[in-house]
C-alpha cells in the first residue's frame, strides 16, 4: 500500500537496496543498461500524473553512476541513485523509506540488474559511496536525450558528470555522518522494542537487519572521511 502524501514516514534500512538484496553475477550489455534508464526514466515521468493525488510522488530526479560512466562495453551491474523529496533527517545513508521503496517497485528497480540508492533532495546525488554522477532525469526538465544517447555511444566527454572537491565531499560526509550517528541511536534505543515496527507502519520491520545497516552506514562515511582524497 501506498503512503499518503506528507505522511511522516520514518526510515526502513535496507542493504544493498535492492528488493532482492543481490544482483545476478551475469555480465550486462551496456546497450541493455541505457535501455533501462529509459525505462525508468518513462515510469518517473508516468508518475507525475500523481502530484496532485494523494498519494503523492516525491521523486524529483534520477542519476547514473558506477560503470556507466566508463567506456566499458559490458557491466556487472548498473547502479542509479534516486533524488526524492523527503526530508534528510527521514533518509540517511543506506536507509531505506516506505515512500521510496514504493516508488522504487513503480520503477521495476528489482526486475532490473542494477544497484539503487535514496538520496534526499537536499543532499547531491554523489554519495560516500560514488563520486561521480549524471543526470539523466527530473520532474522538470523530463528525460535528458543528450545525456542518453553519450552514454550509449561511449561519448564520456559530452557528459556533465558532477563530482565534488575534496572539501566540499568532506563537508557533506561530515553533515551525513551526524545524521547517521542519530539514526543508529535510534535503532540501538529501540531495537528490542516490539511496538515500534507496527508504530512505523512497517510490519516487514527487521531488527537484526535494521541494525546492521544503520551501523554499516555510519562505518562507511567514516571510511570516506578517512581516505585520502
Amino acid at each position: 500500500m501506498a503512503p499518503r502524501k506528507g505522511q511522516l514516514l520514518p526510515e526502513v534500512a535496507v542493504w544493498p537496496c535492492r528488493a532482492t538484496g543481490e544482483v545476478q553475477n551475469v555480465a550486462v550489455k551496456r546497450s541493455t543498461a541505457v535501455g533501462h534508464l529509459r525505462e525508468m526514466a518513462q515510469s518517473a515521468q508516468d508518475g507525475l500524473r500523481l502530484r496532485d493525488a494523494d498519494i503523492g510522488w516525491p521523486l524529483e530526479e534520477l542519476w547514473v553512476t558506477g560503470e556507466l560512466l566508463d567506456r566499458v562495453e559490458t557491466l556487472d551491474a548498473g547502479t542509479v541513485v534516486l533524488s526524492l523529496d523527503l526530508p534528510a533527517d527521514e533518509l540517511p545513508w543506506l536507509a531505506k523509506h516506505p515512500t521510496a521503496e514504493w516508488i522504487g517497485s513503480r520503477l521495476r528497480l528489482g526486475k532490473r540488474p542494477f544497484w539503487w540508492f535514496y538520496r534526499p533532495l537536499v543532499w547531491p546525488a554523489w554519495n560516500p559511496a560514488h563520486r561521480r554522477v549524471l543526470r539523466f532525469w527530473s520532474a522538470t526538465g523530463g528525460l535528458d536525450d543528450r545525456a542518453i544517447e553519450a552514454l550509449a555511444d561511449r561519448r564520456l566527454g559530452d557528459l556533465t558528470v558532477v563530482e565534488p572537491s575534496a572539501e566540499i565531499r568532506r563537508e557533506q560526509l561530515e553533515v551525513e555522518l551526524a545524521v547517521s550517528r542519530r539514526h543508529l541511536w535510534e535503532v540501538l534505543d529501540h531495537y528490542r522494542d516490539q511496538d515500534w515496527p507496527r508504530r512505523q507502519d512497517d510490519p516487514d520491520h527487521q531488527p537484526e537487519d535494521q541494525l546492521w545497516r544503520a551501523a554499516q552506514g555510519v562505518r562507511e562515511i567514516e571510511a570516506g572521511l578517512a581516505a585520502r582524497p
